[in-house]
């Protein structure tokens, strides 16, 4: 008696997925998410140890481009709501003087739903963007260090909805 080929291929198919390379496989394939969420703070704490990180905003219409480097490890982060009923996350550094610190970033939390992570095609290096719902970005943020692909993209996966807790 002569097996079908379609049949022999099941079986060898049933057969692949029961051996143990192929389980292996799959269960560390689970462990790197490809979808993930988290919160605004969580995902900015993780960019702590990859310091320097150079943050970039561009404004609507590219009329300017705002560019700083800065020690991350440094950065405080506190919740507050505006007048207008926004509720902005802020990170800054302070230098401990009674001016201005120098360095502050405002995130609106309601409109920072969702980030994408992982190499950028211009620099080779690592690259974290902040979006609205639409798709339009907040912030740019390049993050130093090789490890961080593995280390947070690896965790976290490239894209992640970010959520309120």
């Amino acid at each position: 008696m002569r097996t079908a080929p379609r049949l022999r291929l099941w079986g060898l198919l049933l057969l692949a997925t029961r051996s143990e390379s192929f389980q292996r496989t799959r269960s560390s394939r689970a462990q790197t998410r490809l979808h993930a969420s988290t919160t605004l703070p969580e995902l900015l704490e993780a960019l702590k140890p990859y310091a320097p990180v150079r943050c970039i905003v561009v404004l609507p219409g590219a009329g300017a481009i705002l560019e700083s480097a800065v020690d991350a490890s440094r950065w405080t982060m506190s919740e507050s709501t505006t007048p207008t009923g926004k509720t902005l996350l802020t990170c800054k550094i302070a230098d401990g003087s009674s001016g201005p610190p120098p360095f502050e970033l405002h995130l609106d939390v309601d409109r920072a739903t969702k980030a994408t992570l992982g190499v950028s095609p211009k620099t080779g290096g690592p690259i974290v963007r902040v979006m609205d719902g639409d798709g339009a970005g907040l912030v740019t943020l390049l993050p130093t260090g090789d490890s961080f692909v593995d280390d947070v993209v690896g965790k976290l996966g490239e894209e992640v909805d970010l959520v309120r807790r």
